[in-house]
């Protein structure tokens, strides 16, 4: 009988325990079920928050573009206005016609009107983010004028544009703060000063393989050398040469002697490749240094600080005549306004900037820009996109000219 009863008590243990594991077995299966179904959900909505937030980026880049599209008939309207103006001061006998900018009414709607979802929502009279919109997500843009800044590419162009831009990099340069990044060997043995990094620029787009030196002459400076231009290029392991035509992106300028993630940090948002070899620089700038180094460039001698230049007080003094002549920090004004200014605070100019009508090709400032970068940020859940894009609308554009204009560049991280 005690044989019997113990039989069936080690049978209904190895029956109890057999359940206890299969409980068991379940449990971390239905576990191991629930924790991949989990992620399995988690990474189909992060895939869904990455689409939105993308679509909401190209969606801004797209408005961006609008927005520009209506800039360039903007600009034009106000070169009609300013020639119907002339006329009309012309025909009534008055000499008034030559007082009158070409271009003199315009302002930077890309300024004016901010991009982003909430105002698209104030704008339309929406309450919610989702109607504002029209998905669970938020977008913003910012358009940055490429033609305001040092076209490395016109290094090589003409000298009505390579002295200018010459003067405008070593100038942007050449604070003191900043010599830890010139005259010292990097990892490959090179050492560039300030004038051999902008020699080094103009090599890597020129025609030759011949290094180029700066000469004395300020409007056309830059001469033949009779070195090699790819000297720099033929240390280190990974040996290559210079590329000789204008730069895709400005991620290109990596490969110039003497350009490195130092030398971008401090200097990448006051470059650009983007422009046309021959556009002229935008006189209408809300940046301090860029409208002191314009200010240079008009004096005469160009790049030469003249007294009323090297006064402490003088930024503030053409930044209160400038809101002077601009009432709206999103007015523009033409090239002859801006010498206007300048020449009232006492600094001598090179004539051809004062004349009203300024058709000299001498001349490297304009008043319109035709390039800008684009520079969106979408959001969904809690995804982020961005998108980088460069749009013309000048000539390269070609039939895309009076439309949203051309791609030059994009990027999407």
């Amino acid at each position: 009988m005690n044989g019997k009863r113990n039989t069936a008590r080690h049978e209904r243990g190895a029956a109890l325990l057999l359940v206890l594991l299969v409980v068991a077995v379940v449990t971390v299966l239905a576990m191991e079920l629930a924790y991949d179904t989990r992620i399995s959900l988690q990474i189909a909505a992060n895939a869904r928050d990455e689409l939105r937030a993308s679509y909401q980026a190209r969606g801004a880049v797209a408005l961006s573009r609008l927005v520009l599209h209506f800039q360039q008939r903007l600009d034009q309207a106000g070169g009609a206005a300013s020639q119907f103006l002339a006329g009309a001061a012309a025909s009534a006998g008055g000499q008034a016609a030559s007082a009158i900018p070409q271009g003199a009414f315009s302002f930077r709607l890309w300024e004016a009107i901010p991009i982003d979802s909430t105002a698209i929502g104030l704008l339309l009279g929406t309450r919610d983010a989702k109607a504002r919109t029209g998905s669970d997500g938020s977008f913003q843009a910012i358009i940055e004028d490429e033609d305001r800044k040092v076209n490395v590419s016109q290094l090589a162009g003409l000298s009505t544009v390579s002295g200018a831009q010459l003067q405008r990099f070593l100038i942007a340069v050449r604070d003191p703060r900043y010599d830890v990044l010139f005259d010292r060997e990097d990892e490959v043995g090179n050492r560039l000063t300030r004038r051999d990094v902008a020699v080094a620029l103009r090599d890597w787009v020129d025609e030759d393989a011949t290094t180029s030196v700066i000469g004395l002459k300020p409007a056309s400076p830059f001469e033949n050398g009779f070195g090699d231009e790819n000297q720099y290029y033929d240390r280190g392991e990974d040996r290559y040469r210079a590329k000789n035509s204008r730069f895709d992106s400005l991620d290109e300028l990596y490969l110039v002697a003497g350009v490195g993630d130092a030398f971008m940090a401090a200097f990448g948002d006051h470059l650009t490749v983007y422009p046309d070899v021959n556009a002229t620089t935008n006189i209408n700038t809300s940046d301090p240094e860029q409208v002191l180094v314009n200010a240079l460039l008009m004096s005469d001698p160009p790049g030469v600080p003249q007294p009323p230049l090297l006064d402490p007080a003088f930024p503030q003094k053409l930044d209160m005549a400038l809101r002077l002549a601009r009432p709206l920090p999103f007015m523009t004004i033409t090239v002859q306004q801006f010498a206007t200014v300048l020449q009232a605070l006492g600094v001598k100019l090179q004539a051809i900037f004062l004349q009203a009508q300024n058709t000299d090709t001498r001349s490297p400032f304009g008043n319109t820009s035709s390039t800008f970068t684009i520079r969106a940020t979408g959001k969904a859940g809690g995804v982020e996109k961005t998108i980088d894009a460069v749009v013309t609308m000048d000539d390269r554009a070609g039939q895309l000219q009076g439309d949203l204009g051309r791609l030059l560049h994009w990027r999407e991280d």
